[in-house]
């Protein structure tokens, strides 16, 4: 199964902005049509962000590692499904099968929320989310990237939300807690720093676990 990120990691794209062409160098992470329009999701590495653009402002693209130009988004959007081999009937079946998910969906509100804490998730914290899932959940390791990115961007990650995920945290065991708790701190530092808006949210998370009688390793920072 083709990894969405890792096929069209290493891109060029022209973008149409006032009437002038913008080249960058990206990965694009999504594809999707609503209605008439199609939409990419896109992350610079220039400034480790994604952004959404309607197909319309885009002029070529160009993959650089299969030195393949289109000047035809459809074509790159034909070739973008194809590639990404994603196997419909199997993830449909493990959907209906009753949240194959659910056991670590409080976990991934609380990844999500810190991921965007700052704002947009950008592709690297996302790829953390994903590791974490399917380190969770054995039948998760069957699931697309494409199949994990629309679960965790279909789950609501308010304030709100993520304060009352983190209530479900006295359920976990302490090996648990602690592998969450590593995984978040590892995701608040994947851009080189603990953020202050990150670090005020990280000490409720750390509060929540000593309420309910976690030991905080001391080498976790």
């Amino acid at each position: 199964m083709a990894k969405i990120s890792d096929k069209f990691y290493n891109m060029q794209v022209s973008l149409l902005k006032n009437g002038r062409i913008y080249t960058e160098k990206v990965a694009i992470t999504n594809v999707w049509q609503k209605d008439i329009n199609t939409f990419l999701d896109i992350y610079f590495h220039s400034i480790k962000k994604s952004f959404v653009f309607d197909a319309a402002f885009i002029h070529d693209i160009l993959d650089l590692n299969q030195e393949k130009f289109y000047t035809n988004v459809k074509e790159f959007v034909d070739d973008f499904y194809q590639a990404t081999d994603i196997n419909v009937e199997k993830e449909k079946s493990l959907k209906e099968e009753g949240g194959v998910l659910a056991p670590v969906k409080s976990d991934v509100i609380i990844l999500l929320f810190m991921a965007r804490s700052l704002g947009h998730a950008d592709i690297i914290k996302e790829k953390i989310i994903y590791s974490y899932i399917q380190n969770r959940v054995d039948a998760a390791k069957n699931l697309s990237e494409q199949y994990l990115h629309n679960f965790i961007m279909a789950l609501d990650v308010s304030q709100t939300d993520f304060y009352n995920a983190l209530k479900q945290l006295k359920s976990k065991r302490p090996k648990e807690a602690e592998l969450l708790l590593k995984e978040i701190i590892k995701l608040c530092l994947s851009d080189g720093q603990i953020h202050y808006t990150e670090r005020m949210y990280l000490a409720d998370i750390i509060q929540t676990l000593r309420l309910e009688g976690m030991k905080i390793p001391k080498n976790l920072f």
